[in-house]
């Protein structure tokens, strides 16, 4: 590891940057953090075995600013390993993980910081919004909580889809970060970690202010065709665990067969149907995962004024062709 000389023992804030072939972004990444108007932080780069120049231009970063300390792994792990990493190496009270080709307002961790100041805290979450390739944006609400909840609470706001599963719009306690398993999935990673993140906070608060913009590049992992089965049953054990050591009764509620319906079988139906298996492997996983989806959860979606998941439960309960069709559809527009 390398970092500069006179760097502050303990800052306010640790940013953790996990950077994976990220040479053609990293530099101006950790520049734009370190011009954040809170200036009492540092940037935790982890190189997760890269095999372009985001190593060297990591180590340079850390020599040009004290406040950059630079991780270096010999592999390639994944970014879930290289948060692990950056969180056991972090020294600030409070962890901001971010993407190294995103883009942040200058004023994020000002605003997080003074939120989580304010209501005391443990996790506070901001709004929003994907930048997709053509420049076009959608809008990533922060939830509308009425004040500081407890945990719990949240975790329903979680399962419901109101806080959504992104690690990069939320500010938390460390020891919350040191806590968590960092599961090695593939997919919603960040999911799984949010969800115990928000299990184990006592207090949660958001704020209405878009402070973070996703950009969405052609061939990222978000648009990936390779088979995501096994991340997602890695993740939906992580959530599972969550729920269960918060109440084992929300296993058995409409808000936690929603967010399975939602984000474990109609993905994996995704990743089933439209994924690189041989016509009787797509099958097979697609019969079971239909038979996990619940006319429960349908009537979520229909609760929630979800039209478009509300027609992908529909056709998945009733013909594995038509929804198929559906999704041929929608991956050509």
């Amino acid at each position: 590891m390398s970092t500069a000389p006179g760097a502050a023992a303990t800052p306010r804030v640790s940013v953790i940057v996990p950077a994976y072939n990220a040479a053609a972004h990293l530099r101006a990444s950790v520049e734009e953090i370190l011009g954040q108007t809170l200036s009492d932080l540092e940037v935790v780069v982890v190189d997760d075995g890269s095999t372009d120049d985001t190593a060297r231009i990591g180590a340079e970063c850390a020599e040009r600013d004290p406040r950059v300390r630079f991780v270096p792994l010999a592999e390639n792990g994944g970014v879930a390993a290289a948060r692990e990493r950056a969180v056991r190496e972090a020294r600030g009270d409070w962890i901001w993980f971010v993407d190294a080709d995103d883009r942040r307002n200058p004023r994020a961790l000002e605003l997080l910081l003074a939120a989580a100041e304010r209501d005391r805290a443990d996790l506070v979450v901001c709004g929003a919004r994907f930048v997709d390739p053509d420049g076009s944006t959608r809008a990533i609400p922060a939830p509308a909580l009425p004040g500081v909840v407890p945990g719990r609470s949240a975790f329903r706001e979680l399962l419901e889809g109101r806080i959504t599963g992104h690690l990069w719009n939320k500010l938390v306690r460390r020891d919350l970060a040191l806590g968590i398993e960092y599961t090695r999935a593939r997919v919603h990673s960040d999911l799984a970690m949010t969800a115990q993140l928000v299990a184990a906070a006592r207090r949660v608060s958001a704020i209405p202010d878009v402070l973070y913009s996703y950009l969405l590049r052609e061939g990222s992992i978000i648009h990936s065709g390779r088979s995501r089965a096994e991340s997602l049953l890695l993740v939906d054990d992580a959530v599972a665990s969550a729920a269960r050591r918060l109440d084992p009764r929300l296993l058995s509620t409409g808000s936690f067969a929603l967010y399975r319906a939602r984000f474990i079988v109609l993905s994996g139906l995704k990743d089933a149907l439209l994924g690189p298996y041989p016509p009787d492997e797509r099958m097979r996983r697609a019969r079971a995962l239909q038979a996990r989806l619940t006319w429960r959860a349908a009537a979520g979606f229909a609760h929630r004024r979800d039209p478009k998941r509300l027609l992908l439960a529909v056709t998945a309960k009733t013909s594995l062709r038509l929804h198929r069709a559906l999704l041929i559809r929608a991956a050509r527009v």
